[in-house]
């Protein structure tokens, strides 16, 4: 497979904004649209978004997806239309398979602070589709290392699955630390999204809530340019 990689820069996301609620997405979504901004193999979206206090959204989904809501400031509450229902704090991840023509709906319990988190969509594998609504914690004082945030259903480790072969880690680094992922399966793409501080990958600069996909590799290496560097790396499976 040719190497190929594309930045998305932060600035140049798509943005819908309201007075309680701001979407910065990363590839076209709803109503953003962009010649460049494709999705990524099984990777459909990357949103970051804030809710106003007090306030909520709810969403209904056209086709069959799994969605992952990672909150970066504050926590969440998660409630379905299949009557799933929980609060998602920081450190915290939930996965949930939105199956066709359910509704979900994100709120903001506090009085006055505002809450920001990453939605993640992926396209399942075909032809199954298992339903699912699961949450786990993972534990950030560990440093300089990926930690898993979730993989594939065929594995039988303890992290959370998702219904495309799909793989998810997330890490904090000190400045100048360096890191290597290698992928489990050369054929996938790798996906980066910067939560916080700067990184470099093969002399390709990554700063905060910039995003990286690259294919045609079987591992990279990167390094932290700041401390405190918080970094998400996706394997994807690009063939569908």
């Amino acid at each position: 497979m040719e190497k190929q990689a594309q930045i998305y820069k932060a600035d140049q996301r798509g943005c819908s904004e309201s007075e309680i609620f701001r979407r910065f997405c990363t590839f076209n979504f709803d109503d953003y649209r962009a010649i460049s901004r494709h999705a990524f193999g099984a990777l459909y979206a990357v949103n970051d978004e804030t809710l106003a206090a007090g306030n909520k959204i709810v969403r209904h989904v056209e086709e069959n997806f799994d969605i992952i809501l990672l909150p970066l400031v504050g926590g969440i509450v998660y409630k379905d239309s299949l009557g799933n229902q929980d609060i998602v704090g920081t450190e915290e991840i939930r996965i949930f398979s939105a199956h066709k023509g359910m509704s979900y709906e994100i709120t903001n319990s506090y009085e006055e602070e505002l809450v920001n988190y990453i939605q993640i969509w992926l396209r399942p594998d075909k032809p199954f589709f298992t339903s699912q609504s699961n949450q786990q914690n993972f534990n950030l004082s560990e440093r300089n290392i990926l930690i898993p945030l979730f993989e594939g259903k065929i594995s039988d480790s303890p992290v959370l699955k998702t219904n495309a072969t799909a793989d998810g880690f997330i890490g904090i680094f000190d400045g100048r630390k360096e890191g290597k992922y290698k992928l489990k399966n050369p054929h996938n793409g790798l996906f980066t999204f910067v939560i916080n501080g700067a990184f470099e990958f093969e002399n390709r600069l990554i700063e905060s809530r910039d995003a990286l996909s690259i294919s045609g590799i079987s591992e990279i290496a990167f390094e932290a340019l700041s401390e405190n560097a918080i970094l998400l790396i996706l394997e994807i499976p690009l063939k569908r």
